[in-house]
């Protein structure tokens, strides 16, 4: 038995066999990164174009990049569950859009790539033809990790009516002495599908009248690198954001709030959550809600996206709409006790912890200003099943509206404007434990010709 320790994020699991010498896999891939993609009003749910269609294995889908040039100097990167001792990259490729013959000649295809591996940056430039069916692309490194595979596109074959670059599909097939595990390869494919089909529910239910999601269809990002050393616990992720000056510019009250309530874990009031419905988040672009199937040994987030709360409900954005209820329990869980020790097991559901605000009026309610969820499952990793437990706070403006979310590795800020007389998300900010930090504001469509 294997045991690592992570701070908030502590998992357990069983050792798999070494491997007795090198082996081809196929690697799954359910966040893939791009220099753009197409986005205007009547593609604005993202039913197709995003490059994470490029993993779903589908050539009717397709990345479809969104600058306003040919395609050239576009790049789409496939992010990977870190694998060691890998030293061959195998790239197979549908290039151009494969939903049929007629859009795959109507749109451009890549024809001049450069194929480079992460962390390594071993690079190599490759040439496609110009046809439909499956290509390959191999580039070998020295023996290491391989964490991301990224295509970047010299030249195009020019459409003959759009000038938009398509690639329907990439698979990645990778050779390492790492042992292989098709369980967790087959989950993060999963992962994946499941997004693709989030994206068709969100799409159909923001366009159901009296259905009010308080989030636009899409979100713009910008990632910035940001060195930061510091660990995956929740005061860690808050101190870090406090000695960010734009953090502590628009957050400083609420950041003052989280760090109170990281630093008394111990003395939290327990409590219930009673949603006033059971409504849940649709998964838009430039947000995504964390499952525990993305705290890995090594957690890597999205670096495209905010972070919702992992409780995945609108009410969860309200803290009137959470309603929280106090409990009498004696001996109950401390949320301290998710920050150390070894779980051994996952019993009953999440728990979950209160900090209120004292009233200045004697008869007033107090009002919910931070809420701390315990978190604990069975996920699949690289070298096992895993079980994971983690902490993650939500902290509430003067509003009742959501400010902070912390977790494990990120700490995500929001931004709320009002439209009509009903709040919406209008973006925030991100800092992520693997040194970035992303900016986020509403979409606007921009139909391209």
């Amino acid at each position: 038995m294997r045991t690592f320790v992570l701070s908030s994020l502590v998992i357990a699991a069983t050792a798999v066999p070494a491997a007795a010498k090198p082996v081809e896999r196929r690697l799954h891939s359910d966040t893939v990164d791009a220099s753009s993609f197409l986005w205007n009003d009547w593609n604005k749910f993202v039913e197709n174009y995003h490059p994470n269609y490029v993993a779903d294995d589908d050539p009717a889908t397709a990345w479809v990049e969104g600058a306003k040039t040919t395609g050239a100097g576009e790049w789409i990167r496939v992010q990977l569950t870190p694998l060691d001792q890998t030293t061959r990259i195998r790239l197979r490729v549908r290039n151009g859009y494969q939903k049929s013959k007629d859009l795959f000649a109507a749109n451009a295809r890549a024809k001049e790539v450069t194929l480079r591996l992460l962390p390594s940056k071993v690079e190599k430039k490759l040439t496609l033809a110009d046809k439909d069916g499956w290509q390959d692309l191999v580039i070998d490194q020295p023996a290491g990790q391989v964490r991301a595979v990224e295509l970047a596109v010299g030249s195009v074959y020019e459409g003959s009516k759009y000038p938009d670059l398509c690639i329907s599909d990439v698979q990645v097939f990778a050779t390492s002495e790492t042992p292989d595990n098709p369980a967790f390869e087959k989950s993060k494919r999963e992962a994946l599908l499941a997004w693709r089909a989030a994206r068709i529910a969100a799409a159909k239910q923001m366009q159901q009248k009296g259905k009010q999601v308080p989030l636009y269809p899409a979100y713009a990002t910008t990632a910035t690198d940001h060195p930061y050393d510091g660990n995956w616990e929740l005061k860690d992720q808050i101190a870090e954001a406090q000695r960010d000056a734009a953090f502590q510019k628009e957050w400083k009250d609420t950041l003052a709030i989280a760090a109170s309530t990281a630093a008394s874990l111990d003395k939290l009031a327990p409590a219930q959550l009673s949603p006033a419905s059971s409504a849940k988040l649709v998964a838009v672009d430039g947000m995504q809600i964390p499952t525990m199937g993305d705290l890995s040994f090594e957690p890597w987030f999205e670096e495209n996206a905010l972070r919702l709360p992992m409780l995945g409900t609108v009410a969860a954005l309200f803290a009137d709409q959470l309603r929280v209820l106090d409990l009498k329990a004696k001996d109950a869980q401390l949320a301290a006790d998710y920050e150390g020790g070894e779980p051994k097991s996952c019993k009953g559901p999440d728990h979950a912890w209160v900090v209120r605000q004292t009233p200045k009026e004697a008869n007033a309610p107090a009002k919910v200003q931070a809420v701390v969820i315990g978190r604990c499952g069975r996920v699949q990793g690289r070298e096992g099943t895993y079980i994971a437990r983690t902490l993650e706070m939500m902290v509430y403006d003067a509003q009742g509206r959501l400010a902070l979310v912390v977790g494990t590795g990120h700490l995500d800020a929001y931004r709320w404007e009002v439209v009509d007389g009903q709040p919406k998300l209008a973006g925030g900010r991100s800092l992520l434990v693997q040194g970035k930090i992303v900016e986020a504001k509403r979409r606007d469509a921009v139909a391209k010709q």
